[in-house]
């Protein structure tokens, strides 16, 4: 009817359940936090619904991994670390290192936390609780500013590197569909803040359909002119 039609309109996210991990939403630069809150609240103003979530042992999960990507950079890039003739920086030969440092006995123990967050995120949290996306801001803080030198040498910044990933690991590692949004400018830099959408495996759609929406609604810069 007409008047289904123009509720449509209004609430064209009715029906999608949007999980938070609020501990963890929190966890980053203020001003990244509150331009994410906001566009949680655009997306609950049409019409979606937030559910508080916990994933549980985040902290294994992240270290699982780290464990996985070295243990994979390091397999990937074993020959030109023997070779004479290639020129790694600094920083690629740490990880690689760090990656062939780690034993057997990690590498699968790295395996079985992954098993159990599939289990946590994609049975416990999606499927039981009926969540079409977990959302959170993109990087743990604001776009971080080139440190002296590292043009010429590169740098290596485990830290700087966890902070800015910790909201990534778990599409990485459990192989979900993610999305992310720019939602807002960094007031000093004009860079854009990203939003994080992330779906259950085979949910690409739903993210695209929460993404068209949240989008039209956020402030858009555009330059004076294209190159």
């Amino acid at each position: 009817t007409q008047e289904q039609l123009q509720q449509q309109q209004q609430s064209p996210l009715k029906g999608y359940r949007l999980g938070v991990f609020w501990d963890h939403f929190v966890d980053s630069d203020p001003e990244v936090v509150e331009a994410s809150w906001k566009a949680v609240e655009t997306l609950q103003n049409l019409g979606a619904h937030v559910v508080n979530v916990t994933i549980p042992h985040l902290r294994e999960l992240h270290l699982a991994h780290g464990v996985k990507i070295l243990s994979e950079f390091a397999i990937a890039w074993d020959g030109a670390f023997h070779k004479t003739n290639v020129t790694l920086e600094a920083n690629t030969q740490i990880m690689i290192a760090m990656g062939k440092a780690l034993s057997a006995t990690e590498a699968m123990a790295a395996e079985y936390v992954r098993t159990y967050g599939i289990h946590v995120v994609c049975r416990d949290i999606f499927r039981d609780q009926s969540i079409d996306a977990i959302v959170s801001p993109m990087l743990g803080l604001k776009v971080p500013k080139p440190t002296h030198g590292y043009r010429g040498y590169g740098e290596s910044n485990t830290a700087l590197v966890y902070q800015t990933m910790r909201y990534v690991p778990l599409a990485n590692l459990l192989g979900l569909p993610g999305l992310s949004i720019p939602v807002g400018y960094e007031e000093d830099t004009g860079l854009p803040i990203g939003f994080q959408l992330l779906g259950d495996a085979w949910s690409e759609h739903k993210l695209i359909h929460l993404a068209k929406y949240l989008e039209a609604e956020m402030p858009r810069r555009r330059p004076p002119h294209f190159a």
